[in-house]
């Protein structure tokens, strides 16, 4: 099948960079610090990785997480042209608060699609869940060390056929040649949307194997509320590999997802060294809503019976070389609504950049 051909290629390309990267790339550089970093990261997720086309079947998502906020009231650019933000910057909250922290920004923007399992049917499927797009762009605050981080994050976006999910889905359908879906009249109806978002991840477990393997566990708990998902969460990562970043490991598109930045001088990230690790991890959701099953929030549209308690079951791996990230991750999400046959399983491939 085409999708498993695409996962053992890239599985092969990936382990053929990590077996055969030069030897110069185990030589350790001089790293920038953590607090100086960005990082932009692309994620796309889509169950054609699975062989399948519905439920949450495809998203994308772009972010970008600056430098510590400190730093840039040492930036000369904004100390002759622009004073009034440095001061603004030193009274944001935590970023002087005095726990050593560092404190960033971060932005992202994204579209996702939800379709019924029938996409084949021009009529409305009263016990399948409803077509749905969103797009939303995202800005957060992050506050964190080495082994703790907290997310705090406000969204706004919309909802409905002015997010662009039939267009998004139509182009791609196009592009792999294949039959595109027949019931897009029947989404749910245009609704702006706004989101409110804490996370929070912590590293307390790294135990070093030898002196370049190590693995590490990376428990997170937080809380989401808007109009799109109302849900408190909690789950956990567990991490083995070789110079393993000291980031909060792998995350899937979701509120507060951008997690994937160093956090000390010996990230492969910043020291551009040669690292990969294998990972499992969970997280479970208690639901108070979710616009994709609930329907409009104003107004009458189509809806199912939404089950209040979902989990994600994921694995993958990751490379680390040259200040670039390539992520592999296969999901397994647990049924969302009771009319739902069974599970979904689905993949997400992200690609990012430290400098």
């Amino acid at each position: 099948m085409p999708h498993n051909r695409l996962l053992f290629s890239l599985a092969i390309v990936i382990a053929a960079l990590a077996l055969s990267a030069p030897a110069h790339a185990e030589e350790r550089r001089d790293a920038i610090a953590p607090e100086d970093a960005y990082t932009v990261t692309f994620y796309d997720e889509n169950d054609f990785f699975a062989g399948t086309d519905e439920h949450y079947t495809n998203a994308f998502q772009l972010s970008a997480l600056s430098k510590d906020l400190t730093a840039y009231a040492k930036e000369p650019f904004l100390q002759e042209n622009a004073p009034w933000l440095i001061a603004l910057l030193e009274k944001a909250p935590f970023v002087n608060d005095g726990t050593g922290r560092t404190h960033n920004v971060g932005f992202a923007m994204g579209n996702q699609i939800y379709t019924p399992t029938d996409t084949k049917e021009r009529a409305l499927l009263n016990d399948d869940r409803p077509y749905a797009g969103y797009s939303y762009a995202s800005l957060a605050l992050h506050a964190k060390n080495a082994t703790r981080l907290d997310t705090f994050e406000t969204s706004l976006g919309m909802v409905g056929p002015s997010a662009g999910g039939k267009f998004v889905q139509d182009s791609w359908h196009h592009l792999i040649n294949k039959f595109r879906s027949k019931g897009w009249d029947n989404q749910i109806y245009d609704e702006p949307t706004l989101g409110f978002t804490w996370q929070h991840s912590e590293r307390p477990l790294l135990i070093a194997l030898d002196d370049n393997w190590a693995m590490d566990a990376i428990p997170h708990f937080g809380a989401v509320l808007g109009n799109v998902f109302t849900y408190a969460n909690v789950g956990g990562q567990l991490r083995v590999g070789k110079h393993l970043p000291s980031d909060f490991g792998v995350s899937l598109i979701s509120p507060g997802s951008i997690v994937g930045a160093p956090g000390a001088k010996d990230d492969p990230q910043l020291t551009h060294e040669l690292g990969y690790n294998f990972f499992m991890g969970t997280d479970a959701r208690a639901i108070s809503r979710n616009i994709f099953l609930d329907g409009n929030t104003w107004r009458d549209s189509h809806s199912v019976n939404k089950r209040p308690l979902v989990a994600d079951i994921y694995g993958g791996f990751s490379v680390h070389w040259e200040g670039w990230s390539i992520t592999y991750t296969h999901v397994y999400r647990t049924r969302e609504y009771n009319e739902q046959q069974n599970g979904q399983l689905f993949g997400s491939f992200s690609i990012g950049r430290t400098f």
